[in-house]
């Protein structure tokens, strides 16, 4: 305040000195906050309440769709196997989903979070125009490799719990993931495909058969009749992509090993519970 007063009154100096005279006073003297709640009585209350409300309908509006399907899938499921098996379930199609969107995501696409449909499945929205073959490919094949994971996770709490549900949601999403795999309709498989060129079809063929031979499960079957459909259509890529058929084979082995085994070994279970 004294500076003020060697200044010119009007001058840039003395009202820069007049602003930081304001802010000294400002934290000298604050202006006493006003307590709406109390103010306002159970109405204060209550606008605090639409406030948060708001937030809690934004997220429900946004992730809603997301939320309330997984719970309609899980509610089914428990009311037809039980509760371990439902959110087992859940969980695994869940990751496979998953496996979808951060693939989506990774390259550089929009996508919404999984869409539950009980008794269907689920599957991820996403928008993307002029996808390369092998890109759709990897973000096809993304859901299979991260169910053999839910797989893998399955059974490895089965061995740490000796509970069997958990080696029936093992079984069955290696068994749901191959199923996945037929290049053909809506399966992730028949995405794949497109980026496979004719040799590495017949590669994959053969490896279905071999499979179907060894482990007598019907699915390694219809990918082989898939194929060789996709063979016959001649619906082959540009350029052929290697890397997809060793990916495609590589999936192919691991859930169909994965269903077998721990049918197997469910088959051993209650043999050995029923002596």
């Amino acid at each position: 305040m004294a500076a003020l007063k060697l200044l010119p009154a009007g001058s840039d100096e003395y009202r820069a000195v007049q602003r930081e005279i304001e802010i000294l006073n400002k934290r000298l003297s604050p202006t006493p906050q006003i307590d709406w709640k109390k103010r306002l009585g159970p109405f204060g209350v209550l606008i605090a309440a639409l406030i948060k409300f708001k937030s809690f309908l934004l997220l429900l509006l946004t992730k809603g769709k997301f939320l309330l399907s997984i719970l309609a899938f899980i509610g089914v499921y428990w009311a037809m196997f039980g509760w371990w098996f439902a959110v087992g379930l859940a969980g695994s199609v869940l990751l496979h989903e998953l496996g979808h969107y951060f693939t989506v995501r990774r390259f550089g696409f929009s996508a919404e979070l999984p869409m539950f449909l009980p008794g269907f499945g689920a599957y991820v929205k996403w928008n993307g125009a002029h996808v390369d073959p092998g890109v759709r490919a990897q973000i096809s094949l993304a859901g299979p490799l991260f169910g053999l994971f839910s797989g893998l996770l399955a059974y490895g709490i089965f061995v740490s719990t000796h509970q069997p549900v958990w080696l029936a949601v093992a079984q069955f999403a290696g068994w749901l993931n191959l199923l996945n795999l037929i290049p053909a309709l809506i399966f992730d498989g028949a995405a794949a495909m497109s980026a496979i060129g004719r040799q590495e079809r017949i590669g994959i063929l053969a490896v279905s058969l071999v499979l179907w031979w060894l482990l007598r499960d019907s699915l390694f079957l219809f990918i082989a009749l898939a194929t060789g459909y996709r063979l016959w259509k001649r619906d082959f890529p540009a350029q052929s992509s290697p890397g997809i058929a060793y990916y495609f084979v590589a999936l192919i082995f691991g859930n169909g090993l994965l269903a077998w085994y721990c049918m197997n070994q469910s088959r051993a279970l209650f043999a050995h519970s029923n002596l």
